[in-house]
């Protein structure tokens, strides 16, 4: 995403990983879709390493080369799993400055603001708090 100016003029920046006042909604309609598509890629790779068709399955599933294919299978599901949440969730952000939450609207581009009820809910994305 890069940056998102909030309401109040706070820059909400999205440039890195691990960031403490963003996170994802998964809608509870996409749910079984996602399960069901990870499960069946999981199931299709184990298929894949019992035929010794996982080089096949790396290249079906992954962009070769750059994709590594000396990974472990645990590596692998990991990535899947991250592309797949990311193709099916919405971002959500908190203002650091001054707490409203931004959620993307569908899978556009466009946040709509929401304001907290009170100062006590700031850092309410940030699982560590």
């Amino acid at each position: 995403m890069g940056k998102l100016r909030c309401i109040c003029g706070h820059n909400i920046v999205d440039q890195t990983d691990n960031i403490s006042y963003k996170g994802y909604i998964l809608s509870d309609t996409c749910v079984d879709e996602v399960s069901d598509i990870l499960t069946d890629n999981i199931d299709s790779l184990i298929e894949a390493n019992n035929k010794n068709e996982r080089l096949d399955w790396i290249k079906k599933n992954f962009i070769v080369p750059p994709y590594p294919i000396d990974l472990k299978d645990s590596a692998m599901i990991h990535d899947l799993l991250s592309s797949k949440l990311i193709e099916k969730t919405q971002d959500i952000f908190e203002c650091e400055k001054c707490g409203r939450i931004a959620i993307q609207v569908g899978l556009t581009n466009k946040f709509s603001f929401y304001n907290p009820d009170s100062d006590k809910s700031k850092g309410i994305l940030d699982s560590k708090k």
